[in-house]
């Protein structure tokens, strides 16, 4: 099914149909894509007001480790099959108690975030810099972090929610400049995986369009870039038919 452009609908509509996905797509994860070590739950922390997924790791003493689960593949024997896949040193802050109290369940770490943005997320300059803030507040705390945005860019970020996160969390390089991103306006929606290890950040990066199916992006789970491939264009079909009539005909037109 290809993605839809949720502008033509009120937020509130994108609102509900955001925590539906949200609820697919852990369902997928805990439904057997994650290790046994491994699981994700529903949250109301971290990036936004509304709805985050986590994927938290479980106890360490029965001796599951990320690479014993379906679905997991290590990065160095098959790369993320993304648009773009860059890495670079990055900016290393002092951490606070509040970077590190995303947690749901005691000595549980949560190793990994799902977010779904929203028209409220980019709705002016304070909302956005506020999203970008946490993003890059969830990677200092060493937890990685997966982002779908169906809705584009703004004035705010032209080329899209990455590349503002990029800039924000990864150290300029005079001798060997990066290429800026410059996102396509024929495929201008971003969904985007980061893995942070060590002094280092990983992003694995694919630009889409409204009428595409939605990509299947790697959620990382461990510093060396073990990771499970998301179905999200399987889990956005999974997730439309709880989209009241009337909306749905709206959106398919």
């Amino acid at each position: 099914m290809p993605m839809h452009d949720w502008t033509k609908v009120e937020a509130g509509i994108y609102h509900d149909f955001h925590n539906v996905w949200l609820l697919a797509i852990r369902k997928a994860l805990n439904g057997g894509l994650l290790p046994g070590s491994y699981y994700a739950l529903m949250e109301q922390i971290t990036l936004s007001s509304e709805a985050d997924l986590l994927t938290l790791q479980a106890p360490t003493h029965n001796g599951i480790h990320a690479k014993s689960g379906r679905g997991v593949r290590s990065s160095a024997e098959a790369k993320p099959a993304v648009a773009v896949l860059e890495r670079q040193e990055r900016i290393v802050r002092r951490r606070t108690r509040e970077r590190i109290s995303v947690r749901h369940v005691s000595n549980h770490k949560v190793v990994a975030v799902i977010e779904l943005l929203s028209p409220g997320n980019k709705a002016g300059a304070r909302p956005f810099t506020e999203f970008v803030n946490k993003a890059v507040a969830v990677l200092d705390a060493d937890v990685n972090l997966f982002l779908v945005d169906p809705f584009g860019p703004t004035a705010r970020d032209p080329n899209g929610i990455h590349e503002a996160i990029w800039k924000a969390t990864t150290k300029r390089d005079a001798k060997k400049p990066r290429k800026p991103f410059v996102l396509s306006a024929k495929k201008p929606l971003i969904a985007a995986s980061y893995c942070v290890g060590g002094r280092e950040i990983t992003a694995a990066v694919e630009p889409f369009a409204i009428g595409d199916p939605v990509p299947e992006m790697p959620l990382f789970l461990t510093p060396d870039e073990d990771y499970v491939t998301v179905p999200l264009e399987e889990t956005y079909l999974a997730a439309w038919p709880d989209v009241p009539r009337i909306w749905r005909e709206a959106l398919e037109k």
